[in-house]
This record gives C-alpha cells, structure tokens and sequence, in this order.
C-alpha cells in the first residue's frame, strides 16, 4: 500500500503548497517523504524534506513579495493511510508561527496529535506573560508559564486547518494576503471540511441511517 499512501500523500502536499501560495507566500514548496518506521507506513509532509532530512520540517517566509519577511512558519505534518488502507489520514500535525528565521521566538503554534492522552489532541499553545495563569498556579506550578498550557481548539474532526491560520494571519495584519485570498481560502476549508465529515460519516453509520430516516418522514 505504500504507492497509494504515497500517491495521496505527495496529492495532499501540493494541496498545501497551492494554499500558501495562491493566499500569503511566494515559492514555498511543500514535499512529502517516507520517514523510516517498523510498524506503520508514514510519510512526513512538510518543507525543506529530502532524502537526507527525513523528518524534521523547515521554517519558511510568510510574503507575497521580495521584502523583508516579518513572519515565519513551520509546517509539519504526519501521514498513513487509515485501517481500511484506503483514505490518507493525519497522524500529527504541527503549524507554528515565529517572528524569526530560526524560529527561536514563537507566536503560538496549532497541534494535532490523534489519540493523546495526557491532553486535548488538537490545542494552540500561545507564547507570552498572563498575570492570571501566574495567579491561578498552584504551589507546585509556580514556574509553570503560558506556552505550557494547551488550549483546546475543536477535537479530532473540527480542528482548526490551514486555511483557518491563514486566515487568522491575515485578519489580525500579521501577513500580506495576495488579491482573492479569500476565495483559495474558503474553498480549501470547504474541502477540509466535506472530508472530515465523510470520515465521520464511515464511523458512525448507524447515524447516518437514523439520520436519512428522519429526513424520510419529514419529506
């Protein structure tokens, strides 16, 4: 099954790569790599990926020109294809936001991790003081600081996606949008979307059902 995880994989790149292009970046290109594991068949989509960094994604410029850039983004994420070895599904995804090339001082950065345990599986964690956090902190947390928190944001099905930190980059004038951002931005959502809900509709079928049953009686 590695050609059609590949296949999709490589597919779901260049989705992202025309993303960032057509809305806030310029010649960002985004690849997708097999990462050496025993058990599962991954692939690493990110920039900067090669046959000889396959697993740790670069940061690129957020512009739409040849100016200096003021914002950065690392993109990464994690791939298999699901149980029944047919749909492409994200294991791990990361989207940070830095205001340095080294990406050494973050803004926040959205995590997706399935099946996490010890937290929400999908969370923003935001950099910064809060007197509150300081003052909710019990005894043993005292040196516990804001970015340690992670914030929920929406589950395993309705986290937030690439177009929706685009979109929050160029709403709060943290990026330079090219002309009909908007559109690029609200189609890629609408596809994210559709795609979240068919999965949803595989494992719930007796929902589903229940749900056309209704819509039956009401016709």
């Amino acid at each position: 099954m590695t050609f059609e995880l590949g296949r999709q994989a490589r597919d779901f790149a260049r989705d992202l790569q025309y993303t960032l292009n057509a809305t806030i970046c310029s010649d960002v290109r985004i690849v997708a790599v097999q990462r050496p594991s025993r058990t599962l068949d991954v692939f690493t989509v990110g920039s900067g990926l090669s046959r000889q960094n396959l697993t740790q994604p670069e940061g690129f410029p957020v512009r739409i020109d040849k100016k200096a850039p003021r914002l950065w983004m690392n993109l990464s994420y994690q791939v298999h294809l699901d149980h029944e070895q047919k749909y492409l599904t994200v294991s791990k995804s990361y989207c940070g936001i830095f205001s340095d090339a080294d990406l050494k001082t973050a803004l926040c950065h959205f995590d997706f991790e399935r099946e996490k345990e010890q937290y929400t599986a999908a969370h923003l964690q935001v950099y910064g003081q809060s007197a509150a956090l300081q003052a909710l902190n019990r005894d043993g947390d005292r040196k516990r600081s804001l970015d340690k928190i992670h914030f929920p944001v929406g589950g395993k099905r309705f986290r937030p996606s690439l177009e929706d930190v685009i979109e929050f980059l160029v709403n709060e004038r943290l990026a330079e949008p090219r002309e009909g951002w908007e559109q690029v931005v609200e189609e890629g959502r609408n596809r994210f979307h559709r795609s979240q809900l068919r999965a949803a509709m595989r494992r719930d079928t007796a929902l589903v059902e229940e749900f056309m049953r209704e819509q039956q009686q009401q016709s």
